[in-house]
């Protein structure tokens, strides 16, 4: 006979917390004990102690540092974002790495975006970004390669009347140092987080994704995949974004977190 799992105590409250912190990767232990008081104003903090515990006991909630909880994989159905180049676009970086041997930087094309837009952008760019004081050799490395095809840093203008029309182009950019990258095939590509704020940071380069698209672009990348609200933040301050870019998300429902007050 198959044993039957125990009984979820009323007093965790599960399916409104479940549905409090469905859309957020990480949950603080204030976080939960503000869920609980909000409910019980009264309740001892060694009640909440208690609660915190059993729902770590029964697997409702996963450990993931100190004072820091999530809920398990299978009840988000989020995972984390990671695609990956094609031959072509690393080709690109393998070439930089054995011309410049570039201590930084990354790649990645703006036709990712497309997978949380709901307008797909007709013309794509690959971007290379590599320190500022690179710029002009990653420049002339690949337009030896890619004739005609390469433009460093373009002003709006220069995006608009040749970016544009150009099959293929490549942008080189400037790269943030200490900017999230992660690495997919010895090719470092950006974290979400990073790619997010880029697109936020830059108007003037990804004008396609704008607007109300942005809204659709954050909002479907919070519901699909894992996201660290303190990477993203921490990104956007050294972009000098990290107000406007709290402003914004204060206007969309599922990025509501302690974390973007802090």
């Amino acid at each position: 006979m198959e044993e039957l799992s125990p009984p979820i105590p009323d007093a965790l409250n599960w399916p409104a917390l479940q549905e409090a912190f469905t859309y957020q990767p990480e949950i603080t232990r204030s976080q939960v004990v503000d869920f609980y008081r909000g409910q019980t104003p009264e309740v001892k903090l060694t009640t909440l102690d208690w609660r915190i515990h059993e729902l770590v006991r029964r697997g409702l909630l996963t450990t993931v540092g100190r004072g820091r909880y999530a809920l398990p994989d299978p009840l988000r159905h989020r995972h984390s974002y990671c695609p990956v180049p094609d031959s072509e676009e690393s080709a690109v970086w393998q070439l930089l790495q054995q011309e410049l041997q570039l201590p930084e930087g990354c790649l990645w094309s703006t036709a990712w975006a497309n997978e949380f837009s709901l307008h797909q952008a007709f013309r794509n760019f690959l971007v290379i970004e590599a320190p500022r004081d690179y710029g002009q050799a990653v420049f002339y490395a690949l337009q030896d390669r890619y004739p005609h095809r390469v433009f460093l840093n373009p002003r709006p203008e220069v995006l608009t009347y040749y970016v544009a029309e150009t099959s293929q182009p490549l942008v080189v950019l400037p790269f943030v140092s200490r900017a999230p990258v992660q690495q997919v095939d010895q090719v470092p590509i950006p974290r979400l987080e990073k790619l997010l704020v880029d697109l936020f940071s830059r108007p003037d380069l990804f004008p396609a994704f704008q607007g109300q698209e942005l809204k659709t672009i954050f909002t479907n990348a919070r519901r699909r995949y894992l996201l660290d609200e303190r990477t993203l933040l921490r990104y956007a301050q050294r972009r000098h974004k990290a107000d406007a870019l709290r402003e914004f998300l204060h206007q969309l429902p599922d990025w509501s977190s302690s974390a973007l007050t802090a």
